[in-house]
């Protein structure tokens, strides 16, 4: 398989049909370089029994103090009321 991708002038890539038929729309990807090669890795999007499944499996050792979730919570409230 030889096909080509294209970047736009507003970096979206854009897949060869034949490759693009193997995902679905709104998919994430891990992406990244290795000299002049571009990797990408389809992110597995988990179920919510499967994230409490690891979670519990593999508690965070720091979790975030009720504090630093506030923080972020508000942080992230600027930032939207900032793009609006």
């Amino acid at each position: 398989m030889n096909n080509l991708a294209t970047l736009t002038s507003n970096n979206m890539l854009e897949l060869p049909e034949e490759i693009a038929a193997h995902f679905q729309p709104d998919e994430r990807f891990y992406v990244w370089l290795e000299g002049d090669t571009m990797h990408m890795k389809r992110v597995q999007k988990l179920t919510l029994t499967e994230l409490l499944r690891r979670q519990k499996e593999n508690p965070d050792p720091n979790p975030p103090t009720m504090e630093e979730i506030n923080e972020i919570v508000h942080e992230v409230r600027r930032q939207y009321q900032g793009k609006e």
